[in-house]
């Protein structure tokens, strides 16, 4: 008892050793802290040198709380992000991938030296401390990333070149630290050079973009910052693949990247549930607002659910090849990122189609107004009742929706059927159509100009048409996003195989890429204004994508049980990988 507490309480040393001794007694730096309790007590013997002389560096199988706690900060910063920036227009596309993409390689290269060399002790503590604090101003800077608008966002877009620059400078101090260890031995001394080389590459070019962002420059210089982030990535996958000592291979780089795409999904259930809160609010609930809710409710639950079978089912613990193992990472940023705007699609669908729900409500009781009189008076105070309602349920602002001009024309004129009472009574209808879209976050993108028809008077027809260009965008990316992400599960399937291709296989990976392909083409009924018109208003948009990804897990499963594949969890790839691992422990 006496020694386990002072084990429990034992101090953490200034730099920790990332060697793995068979006496260790937590001297070279394992806490007992719990930070790094996931850590094995075996060495990964696939570093090892032939001669013995290279020491074998800590093999650690499960993520610490401290990492899981990074990943959160990531899925933070991302769903700040999107609330800020919600993709409308090709312009917040290419923000929200830009952004995305720094973001992911920024997450990737932290994860890449904790899966190696991360070792619990007061530098690490505090060089982790540094990488929250990045990712925090990531998150503040993030509510004015716009490339697209250099001239004014260029102070925005110093500080994140200031941020990027911090964080390879700590990424250096890091290996750095595990040089201190490695000294004397080349074949790892080699390749972390080339780490540092990079990385200090990127550190320059990065400080660079803080002198280079100045109101009077064009502003292209941040496409610098993607040259690095993938020229860092390769440095380290490529060098690790030609020096086995600092390889991924028993590392826990699959588990990270497969908590991050289930912390992913798990956002996007938030983001998805907090879309149902526009379908019940100030909505009477009548049979088809109850039926649209339960719809919704399943087609969040089912969506992640397929998603997360076919992602976690193929998945084994260690791709075949240190190359494959590398592709099979790097492939996890298209799919995160088809991921993330397939989430938020579905996120703006549920509340288009609860919309146009109302919307559609709205047409038909004005229709019923419309042929149930001539006489201007009544239609007048029928449409002030229907307008009451609508706007109240919309909670909307008095003084925008006002209606009360198109009313009065309409009571004072002559003749229902004049032109001037028609639209006055079109007007009611395209401003209840306004307040509810408005009431659903339905609304043009913030760049759009709308031009006035009479000093500062808006155009309802341009308020409505402008909000409705929007999801021909969003249908847009919706079905290539869940095509992709079909495709990508494919890539995924293939760059994690183990053991030999039969049948099953084939059949698994093929279903996937075909029924990938035909979501992503459903996408080009947008060349047919009528055909896109007719399928976006209808009910069908979510569904089919659910309906997509069931046909994929039902064939799956059949192919699974009828034609045994070899590649998945609980394959007879995956028993002889398990087989292998207690071989090489005992």
């Amino acid at each position: 008892m006496e020694a386990q507490a002072k084990r429990r309480h034992k101090a953490l040393p200034l730099i920790a050793s990332p060697w793995h001794r068979e006496t260790d007694d937590g001297a070279n730096g394992e806490s007992c802290s719990e930070q790094y309790s996931a850590e094995k007590s075996r060495p990964r013997v696939s570093i090892q040198d032939q001669d013995g002389g290279t020491p074998a560096f800590r093999e650690r199988e499960e993520a610490s709380s401290i990492e899981l706690f990074f990943d959160l900060f990531f899925v933070a910063n991302l769903t700040s992000f999107t609330n800020v920036h919600p993709i409308d227009d090709r312009e917040t596309i290419s923000s929200y991938i830009g952004f995305f993409a720094i973001l992911w390689f920024t997450w990737l290269q932290v994860v890449m030296f904790d899966v190696r060399f991360g070792v619990d002790s007061l530098f690490e503590r505090l060089a982790k401390l540094i990488h929250f604090a990045v990712m925090v101003t990531f998150a503040i800077i993030g509510t004015k990333f716009d490339p697209t608008s250099p001239h004014e966002t260029y102070p925005t877009m110093c500080q994140l070149s200031i941020c990027l620059f911090v964080s390879r400078l700590v990424l250096i101090c890091q290996y750095g630290s595990v040089m201190i260890w490695v000294k004397e031995h080349k074949k790892i001394i080699t390749p972390l050079s080339i780490h540092i080389t990079a990385f200090a590459i990127g550190a320059v070019l990065c400080l660079s973009g803080f002198f280079m962002f100045n109101s009077q420059s064009s502003g292209q210089f941040y496409i610098a910052w993607y040259i690095i982030i993938v020229m860092e990535a390769l440095a380290v996958f490529l060098s690790s693949s030609q020096w086995p000592s600092v390889s991924f291979q028993h590392t826990n780089l699959s588990e990270r990247c497969g908590l991050l795409t289930l912390i992913i999904l798990g956002e996007g259930i938030i983001v998805l549930s907090k879309s149902m809160n526009y379908v019940v609010q100030g909505q009477n609930f009548s049979l088809g607002i109850i039926a649209q809710i339960i719809s919704a409710v399943l087609i969040i639950k089912w969506k992640q659910y397929f998603i997360y079978m076919l992602y976690f089912d193929s998945r084994t613990k260690n791709p075949p090849s240190p190359t494959l193992h590398h592709f099979w990472a790097l492939a996890h940023f298209p799919f995160h990122t088809a991921l993330v705007l397939l989430m938020e699609g579905t996120s703006r669908f549920i509340t288009w189609r609860n919309a146009m729900e109302i919307v559609d409500n709205i047409y038909i009781r004005y229709d019923t107004i419309w042929d149930s009189t001539n006489s201007t008076s009544s239609l007048a105070s029928q449409f002030q009742s229907l307008s009451t309602t609508i706007l109240q349920d919309a909670h909307a602002d008095p003084v925008k929706y006002n209606v009360t001009g198109d009313l009065h024309t309409l009571k004072t004129s002559d003749d229902a059927s004049s032109e001037v009472a028609v639209d006055a009574a079109f007007g009611v209808l395209l401003t209840l159509v306004n307040a509810t879209l408005k009431f659903f976050k339905i609304e043009a993108a913030q760049k759009t100009t709308r031009e006035p028809l009479v000093g500062d008077a808006k155009d309802p027809y341009t308020d409505l048409g402008n909000a409705l260009i929007v999801y021909d965008i969003v249908f847009l990316y919706f079905f290539l996003a869940a095509g992709l992400t079909l495709i990508l599960l494919a890539v995924l399937n293939i760059l994690n195989h183990r053991g030999k291709w039969v049948r099953g296989d084939w059949i698994n990976v093929g279903v996937r890429t075909v029924v990938g392909m035909g979501l992503a083409f459903v996408s080009l009924v947008k060349m047919d204004l009528n055909a896109e018109e007719v399928f976006l208003y209808s009910a069908w948009m979510l569904p089919t994508v659910m309906l997509g990804l069931g046909v994929v897990v039902l064939v799956d499963g059949l192919a699974g049980w009828i034609l045994p594949a070899t590649g998945g969890r609980g394959s007879d790839g995956d028993r002889k990988e398990e087989k292998e691992e207690v071989e090489r422990i005992v």
